[in-house]
C-alpha cells in the first residue's frame, strides 16, 4: 500500500492536477478528496478517455448529474443513468449511440440489478473493458445495516481490472481486498473550513423555533436523518402549511398516512418552500445549485429517534458540501442523552467475536439437529438473530461490522456536549465550531415521557383512508398517484389485504383489534375460495343423494388443486353447498345431501363482543 498526497489550490479541480490530469483515476486505489466538489467523478465523466460505470449513493445524485451533463455535451459525449423504468434495451441502445466512451451512472441496486444481468455473457469484456468506480464510498458502512444491497456490487468489485473508490469523507474499511490499495490523499493548500454554531440543547423544538425566527427571507434547508423527527417539528412548530420534505419514496408514503402531502422524492430547487427537509437521501453527492446563499440547518433529537444523530466527521461535511454557491450560515442544533451506551473499537470486536461464536455454535447445533422440535427452536433463533444480518450466503459480511464500530463510535458522540466538541474540532480543516448551550425548564427528555399523542392505530386508519381514497370503484373518475398508493400498500401489507378482503365498513367493525381482523379475513379467504369452488361442486355432487366420506374428500381436494385455493380440504365443506347431515349407511360413513346451499352467500360475522 502506498500513500500520495496530492496538492491542490482554490478553485481547482482534480482534472487540473496531476497524476490525475494525464492519468485519470488511478486503479485499486482509495481517493481521499478531503474537500467536497473537486470534481473525482467530472473527472471520470468528462474528461477521462475509456469506458466507466460510477456507482454513487441515490438515484437524485444520477439524474441531477446526467440531466447537467447532457445538455453540455452532443452525442459523442452522452451518458446513461440506470434507475427505475431504464431497461435491458435502453442499455443495449446506449451501448449501440454514437457515444466514444461509454459512461454509465447507477446506484448499488441497479448495478446488481440491471447491469450485471445486461453483461451476463459477456462479464470477461465488462471487467475488462469498464473503469469501475464507486463515489461517496463511506456510504457502504454508515449505509449498509438498513440498506444492505448497497455493499452487493462488492462481490464483483474486485474482479475490474481498474477499480477505484472515492470520497470526502472515506472511513477505514476492514475487508481484506482493499488492504494493498493506493490512498491519494487531495490535500487543499487553502482555508476551505466553514464557521458553524453547534448548539446544545435540552429542548430541540423550541431552539429550532427561536432560531428559524431568524430567517424569513429565502427558504431555509433543514436536514434530518429520521421521517419520524422531520414530522414532528412541522407539527409542533405548526409549519406544515409552509414546508416541503425530500425523501425517498416510502417515507413519502409514509408521511401521506400522518396527512402531509407536501413530500417528494424528485427535487425541484423551483418549487421550493419556506422550509425544506431533506433526509439522508440528500446528505451527499446530491449537487443543489441556487442563485444565493442559504441558511442550513441540521438537527439531531436522540430522544424522537435515536437514528436522527449526525455524524459531524462524515454526514455533516456532506451537507455543508451540497451548495455548490456555498451557505449563509450553518447552525446543528442536538441534545444529548447520557444513557446511551457506547463502545470503543476493541470492545465492539470483541463483542462481536461473542456474538458471531454463540450464532455458528447454533448454526451447527441446527445442521446436526434430528429432532423435528429442536430444528424448529434453533431455526427460529437464526432466521430472528440481529447477528443473522452479519452474514451474507453464510459468510461474515466485513462491512456490517465496520458498521457497528462506527455506529457505536457516533453515539458516544451524543452522550455529552464535550465529545460532540471533540469530534467536531478534530476536523478543524473543515469546521470552525462555536458552541452555545440552550437551556429550558422542560425538555426532550420530558417530552419524550408524556407524548403519547401519536399512535401506532392512527397511522393504521389514515394508511386504510388512503387506501379507500385511491381505490377505483365503479362510477368513480379517479387520478392515482401510483408510486404513494404502492408504497402505502408496502408499508401497510395486512392491512391492505384486510381493506380488499373486508372493505372499509368491515376494518371499521374490527376497531382495527389484531384478533378481529385476523378472524374477519380468515372467514373473508374462505368466502372467497367458496365461491371460486362452488359450481365445480355443484356438478360433482347433486341433491338428495348419499355419498361417502371418502369420495366427498377425494373430490374436494381435486377441485380445491384445481382451482388453486388456500382453503384446506376437508370433508365438512360439503356442508357449504348443500342441506346435508351425517350418516352411516351399510358401516360407510358419509352424508346426506339435500337440497343445494349457496355457500358465496354467506356473510362474514365479526365478533363485537371481542375485547380490545
Amino acid at each position: 500500500m502506498n500513500q500520495v498526497t496530492v496538492n491542490i489550490t482554490e478553485g481547482q479541480y482534480l482534472a487540473q492536477v496531476e497524476p490525475f490530469k494525464s492519468l485519470g483515476l488511478p486503479t485499486n486505489s482509495i481517493i481521499h478528496k478531503i474537500v467536497t466538489g473537486c470534481g473525482a467523478t467530472s473527472l471520470e465523466i468528462e474528461y477521462t478517455d475509456r469506458n466507466s460505470i460510477i456507482i454513487v449513493p441515490n438515484v437524485p445524485v444520477i439524474k441531477g448529474k446526467v440531466t447537467k451533463h447532457n445538455k453540455k455535451y452532443g452525442a459523442d459525449k452522452q451518458i446513461l443513468g440506470i434507475y427505475r423504468g431504464v431497461t435491458e434495451d435502453h442499455i443495449e441502445s446506449y451501448l449501440a449511440s454514437k457515444a466514444i466512451h461509454k459512461k454509465i451512472i447507477t446506484t448499488p441496486e441497479g448495478f446488481v440489478k440491471k447491469i450485471i444481468p445486461y453483461f451476463e455473457h459477456q462479464l470477461d469484456e465488462l471487467y475488462n473493458n469498464y473503469f469501475l468506480l464507486f463515489d461517496e464510498c463511506e456510504r457502504i458502512i454508515t449505509d449498509v445495516s438498513y440498506r444492505g444491497n448497497i455493499a452487493a456490487p462488492i462481490q464483483y468489485f474486485f474482479k475490474f481490472k481498474n477499480k477505484a473508490l472515492v470520497s470526502a469523507t472515506t472511513l477505514p474499511y476492514s475487508h481484506e481486498g482493499f488492504k494493498d490499495f493506493d490512498h491519494y490523499l487531495i490535500e487543499p493548500s487553502y482555508d476551505f473550513s466553514k464557521d458553524i454554531t453547534v448548539i446544545d440543547t435540552n429542548n430541540v423544538m423550541e431552539t429550532l423555533r427561536v432560531h428559524l425566527k431568524g430567517y424569513e427571507s429565502e427558504p431555509v434547508f433543514i436536514f434530518a436523518n429520521s421521517t419520524d423527527l422531520i414530522f414532528n417539528i412541522m407539527d409542533q412548530l405548526d409549519i406544515k402549511r409552509e414546508s416541503k420534505v425530500f425523501c425517498a419514496d416510502q417515507s413519502v408514503a409514509k408521511l401521506a398516512t400522518l396527512k402531509f402531502r407536501a413530500a417528494t422524492s424528485e427535487f425541484d430547487k423551483d418549487s421550493l418552500a419556506k422550509y425544506n427537509f431533506l433526509t439522508s437521501r440528500y446528505f451527499s453527492a446530491f449537487d443543489i445549485d441556487l442563485e444565493y446563499k442559504p441558511n442550513v440547518f441540521m438537527v439531531s433529537d436522540v430522544y424522537t429517534a435515536q437514528h436522527s444523530m449526525i455524524d459531524p466527521q462524515t454526514e455533516a461535511i456532506q451537507i455543508a458540501g451540497r451548495f455548490r454557491n456555498g451557505i449563509a450560515d450553518l447552525t446543528h442544533i442536538t441534545n444529548f442523552n447520557p444513557d446511551l451506551e457506547s463502545m470503543a473499537k476493541e470492545e465492539c470486536l470483541n463483542y462481536l467475536q461473542g456474538c458471531f461464536d454463540t450464532y455458528e455454535h447454533v448454526i451447527d447445533l441446527f445442521s446436526k439437529a434430528n429432532h423435528r422440535g429442536s430444528r424448529d427452536t434453533l431455526k427460529f433463533f437464526i432466521e430472528n438473530s440481529p447477528i443473522a444480518s452479519f452474514y451474507t450466503e453464510n459468510k461474515l459480511n466485513e462491512f456490517m461490522v465496520d458498521n457497528f464500530i462506527h455506529e457505536e463510535k457516533v453515539k458516544g458522540y451524543y452522550q455529552n456536549i464535550d465529545n460532540l466538541k471533540t469530534s467536531y474540532r478534530e476536523r478543524f480543516q473543515h469546521f470552525n465550531p462555536l458552541f452555545i448551550s440552550d437551556e429550558y425548564i422542560l425538555g426532550d427528555i420530558d417530552r419524550a415521557k408524556l407524548n403519547s399523542k401519536q399512535t401506532v392505530k392512527e397511522r393504521k386508519w389514515e394508511a386504510i383512508r388512503l387506501i379507500d381514497r385511491m381505490t377505483k370503484k365503479p362510477g368513480v373518475m379517479k387520478i392515482i398517484n401510483q408510486a404513494l398508493f404502492n408504497n402505502i400498500k408496502q408499508l401497510y401489507p395486512n392491512l391492505t389485504e384486510a381493506y380488499y378482503l373486508i372493505g372499509l365498513k368491515g376494518l371499521e367493525k374490527t376497531k382495527l383489534n389484531a384478533n378481529r381482523v385476523q378472524a374477519a379475513v380468515h372467514q373473508a379467504k374462505k368466502l372467497r375460495d367458496l365461491k371460486i369452488i362452488e359450481p365445480m361442486i355443484h356438478q360433482h355432487f347433486t341433491e338428495n343423494t348419499f355419498v361417502l366420506n371418502s369420495d366427498i374428500l377425494k373430490t374436494i381436494q381435486q377441485v380445491c388443486l384445481a382451482k388453486a385455493v388456500e382453503t384446506k380440504a376437508t370433508i365438512s365443506l360439503i356442508t357449504n353447498f348443500f342441506d346435508c347431515k351425517k350418516t352411516t349407511v351399510n358401516k360407510a360413513h358419509g352424508y346426506r345431501l339435500g337440497s343445494n346451499r349457496l355457500g358465496s352467500k354467506q356473510v362474514i360475522k365479526i365478533d363485537d363482543d371481542l375485547s380490545e
